[in-house]
């Protein structure tokens, strides 16, 4: 092998790079778990190593120059590379290591449910589920398969769509009993629970109120958590069907109204970009997808009511 010409430290590539590619200091410290001084600093002695500039410095933002420009798009790669190459020999080590990304809510109340029909199939699997908001880098975070939920754009990734979704009013049948909402105009006197990303006013449009988003009662910044609250007859909540028709099927939850509004967004089954799958994900893509064709379907004509669809989600 021939020996590499001198090179400025990788940390200080890596952090160019992420500056680079997400256009702001500030962004880059987040998405490496440094501070913006920290970033900035390791910019300017980069710099120094090099003898030229790679930002313009414009006020609170950067604009890299031509040559940072030229050397962004080639570090980049060869990150890119390297990060491929490691995924691919962690998997080669381990061919029975699966590990799997996807939100909270629809880990434990759509995919943990199931699991257990694919663990009997591959029983010798160690099979590692990260829970998280946060979209997780493949490469930097050691994951080989990511469930999204969203609206497919997945820049320099492979994205399948998965299964569409809905959203449907729930409650307890124990909250119900006494005088259950006969309209929708009657939720008026009900505590509606709220939740991140989940916003009541689309609905109300979708069946003909000209309602406000509601501003008082229990909010909640996980889905999974507004449905316990719902379980436990603390209000009536605006739900995912993926999320909640476990509980349906079993009574332990009711859907109020027979309306529900499509979701813009969707699951999304996302993979490396030019990275084949390794035998063992792809027995894990097919069961995953099998069991999404299995669900109750929804509509799939999401152009229906646009408006309150995007209200739905902004």
């Amino acid at each position: 092998m021939d020996a590499p010409a001198k090179l400025p430290p990788l940390g200080m590539l890596r952090v160019f790079e992420a500056a680079a590619r997400l256009g702001s200091f500030s962004a880059a410290s987040q998405e490496l778990h440094v501070t913006h001084s920290a970033v900035s600093h390791q910019i300017r002695a980069l710099e120094e190593q090099l003898g030229f500039a790679l930002f313009h410095r414009e006020g609170r933002g950067v604009q890299l120059t031509l040559l940072g420009l030229e050397l962004a798009s080639r570090v980049n790669r060869a990150l890119c590379e390297m990060g491929s190459m490691v995924s691919l020999l962690r998997q080669r080590a381990n061919p029975r290591r699966l590990t799997v990304t996807t939100m909270p809510s629809f880990a434990a109340r759509w995919l943990a449910p199931r699991l257990g029909r694919f663990i009997e199939q591959e029983p010798d699997i160690e099979l590692n589920i990260v829970t998280t908001s946060t979209v997780l880098d493949f490469a930097r975070d050691g994951v080989d398969i990511a469930i999204r939920f969203g609206f497919g754009d997945a820049p320099g990734q492979h994205a399948e769509l998965l299964m569409r979704d809905e959203m449907l009013v729930v409650a307890s049948p124990k909250l119900l009993c006494d005088r259950p909402p006969a309209t929708p105009a009657d939720l008026r006197d009900w505590p509606l629970l709220r939740s991140d990303g989940e916003f009541w006013r689309g609905w109300f449009e979708s069946v003909g109120l000209d309602w406000p988003e509601p501003q008082s009662g229990l909010y909640f910044n996980d889905s999974a958590i507004v449905l316990q609250a719902a379980l436990d007859g603390r209000g009536l909540a605006l739900s995912r069907r993926s999320l909640c028709q476990q509980e349906i099927d079993a009574g332990s939850l009711v859907q109020v109204f027979p309306q529900t509004l499509p979701n813009l967004r969707a699951y999304w089954f996302v993979s490396p970009a030019g990275v084949v799958l390794t035998p063992l994900a792809q027995r894990f893509r097919a069961w995953v997808f099998a069991e999404a064709r299995s669900c109750p379907p929804v509509a799939e004509d999401v152009r229906v009511n646009v408006t309150a669809l995007e209200r739905c989600v902004h």
